[in-house]
This record gives C-alpha cells, structure tokens and sequence, in this order.
C-alpha cells in the first residue's frame, strides 16, 4: 500500500472533517471529502487514467471495469480516509465512488452502507441505553424534510443506527393528521435480515431498537 504523501489529510484529520455531519447528512459528508484539495487533484488524474485504461471500451461493461479502476485506485491512495470511516461507522460503512466517466468534474467520493435503501444520516448509540436510544432516535427526526406533508404522502427520512458493528434503518414518517390540524409520527425499523418492523410509536421503536442492536443489554434492562 502506498504511502500517504506528506500534504494527505491524517487519519485524525479526515475523523474531524467527517464526524460533524455524519449524524446531520451523508451528503454534507460526500461534499466534505470531494472538496478536499487532494482528492479533488486526485479524482482529476484518475478519471483520465481510468478512461485511458479502458481502450474505447463502452458501454456498461466499460463503465463498470472503469469504476473498478478508479475505486482501486482510491482505495490505494487514500487508506487513512478508510480507516478514519472504518471506524467513525463502526465497521458498518466503506468508501464509496460515484464516478461520472462522461464529466468526471461531478464525480463524488461517498460514504456508502450496503442496505437495499438510501440511507441519509448515520448515528452510533453511544450507549445500549433507553435515553441513548431515543438520543438516537431524535436524531433522526431532525433529518425529516421541512413543511408540512401532504394529504396520503408524509414526510420520510431513513437514518442507519448502529452499535458494537451491527446496524439497522430507522425510518421516520411524519404524517398530516385526518383532520389536516397537527402531525403524527411513525417509526418503521429496517434490518439488514428479516422484515420491516413497522408503525412503531416513538416508546415502543426505543425497545425495538435496543432489541435489535444489543439484545443481551436489552433483557437485561427489561
């Protein structure tokens, strides 16, 4: 593995720059990285090497091996900004690229959790605690859009939780009440195995929640 040059961000740099909006939008996080000098110089040089490498292959085939080439790449260049997301996730999130081949200036570098939805904030329970989850679970809420929802189509944000290296989505509705005067809020709890635990009230997504993710210290509080 390379070794870092000496103007790279140090592992302790990139956990700073990344841990104050990793509980707020992963959005925030991805622009975070890319605006760094080095990695915006970086993505330059590898996007025209990867197009250079790839011999007038296109298609998705040529996309693909292309985003394998430029994936590698940063893997190799950067390895204190993966050890500094390894552990600010837990062990649950990775270095992700999303790379434009056609406009390689709007290619991005991500943190990215291998779940079958989107996930926009990631929060770690600081504790198997009723209070550290529901610190967990306000967290969330806070990410719900602004306004108010619609009639039939509420206000949805979906956070991943974790805890000791397992993870789970939590998904906040906030729904317009029947009358349209108020609002009420759901919480449905996405494992990575299994069903969708759904139309929670905020008491009993706690108790799920703690469940999920630290079952000993769950009964043992119960």
């Amino acid at each position: 593995m390379p070794s870092p040059r000496s103007e790279d961000p140090s592992k302790a740099d990139w956990k700073a720059r990344i841990a104050p909006s990793l509980s707020t939008s992963l959005r925030a996080v991805s622009d975070r990285i890319t605006q760094t000098a080095v990695v915006q110089e970086w993505l330059r040089e590898a996007s025209m090497e990867a197009a250079e490498g790839l011999g007038g292959m296109s298609g998705m085939q040529g996309e693909m091996q292309g985003y394998m080439r430029m994936l590698n790449a940063l893997e190799d260049r950067f390895p204190a900004l993966l050890a500094a997301v390894d552990e600010l996730t837990d062990g649950c999130g990775r270095v992700d690229l999303h790379w434009r081949p056609m406009n390689p200036n709007f290619s991005r570098v991500e943190v990215a959790f291998d779940h079958d939805f989107t996930v926009k904030l990631f929060v770690r329970l600081a504790a198997p605690t009723p209070n550290r989850a529901r610190e967990a679970l306000a967290t969330v809420t806070t990410a719900l859009p602004e306004g108010d929802p619609f009639p039939n189509r509420p206000n949805v944000v979906t956070g991943l939780v974790a805890y000791d290296g397992t993870a789970i989505g939590v998904r906040v509705r906030e729904h317009l009440a029947e009358d349209g005067q108020g609002r009420s809020r759901t919480v449905s709890l996405l494992p990575e195995a299994g069903d969708p635990v759904e139309n929670l009230s905020g008491p009993d997504a706690v108790d799920r929640l703690l469940q999920a993710l630290a079952p000993a210290d769950a009964s043992s509080l119960g």
